[in-house]
Formats: structure tokens, sequence, C-alpha cells
């Protein structure tokens, strides 16, 4: 074999290293993407469960309305309620009444005025007048 020139041994050694260096920040950007899909998982798995739990809270599911006497106190009632996200305060956009599973429930949607969470909250109207009928 005859005499590789030094140049052409410094331009090799410099182009593997130029590959590896590639390689690496091609790997390292996979494990940041990774990573990222990782977090957007988790976070919607955290929301689902927020959601569940809130279903399962007083006045979060048509099945568990909250019993109320008079519906003049279903607006200041659900606004005395703090968002189940943040803990900030949550006001009134809409106050309905939704016929299900044979009971007339009254519906309360509500948003939060720090995080702006949105949620339903069911109301069940027991008086002694439509009792008594």
């Amino acid at each position: 074999m005859g005499d590789v020139p030094w140049v052409q041994i410094g331009l090799g050694l410099a182009v593997f290293a130029a590959v590896a260096w590639v390689v690496y920040l091609a790997g390292k950007r996979m494990n940041v993407v990774q990573a990222a899909r990782l977090a957007e998982a988790e976070a919607r798995e955290a929301e689902e469960l927020r959601s569940r739990q809130e279903a399962r809270m007083p006045g979060g599911s048509p099945t568990h309305p909250i019993e109320v006497a008079s519906a003049a106190v279903i607006e200041p009632r659900a606004s005395s309620l703090p968002c189940p996200r943040c803990g900030g305060p949550a006001h009134v956009d809409e106050h309905a009444v939704e016929t299900q599973a044979e009971q007339r429930l009254r519906v309360t949607r509500m948003r939060c005025g720090t995080c702006g969470h949105r949620r339903p909250l069911y109301f069940l109207v027991r008086s002694s007048a439509v009792e008594d009928a």
C-alpha cells in the first residue's frame, strides 16, 4: 500500500465525526418527540380522570343531581361552587330544564372565570307541592 496523504485521513475522520454527530442529534430529536408524545398522552389520561371524577361529584351527571327545594336557589347555589379544576369562581352561562330518565332536571352550564373550564351541573327540584301531588 502506498502512503495515504494525511489530508485525506483528516477529511475522512471529519466526515465520520459529522455523520456520527447527525446520528446523535437525530436520536436525541426522536427522544424529544417521544417525550412530547408521552406528555400529551399523560395529559389526556389526566383529563379523562378529572372528567370521570367530576361526573361522580354531586351535580356532575344526571344520575347524581344536587337536590334543592326551589328553582330559585339553583343559580346562587351553582355560582357558590368553585371550579373543580382550579378552585376559581364559576359563573352560570345558561340555566335550562331537561328531562332525563323520566325526571325533570335543571341544568346549569358553568364556566370558570379563571381557567375557562366548562361543565354542566344537574339539579333536581324537590318541593313539597310536587311530592304531595
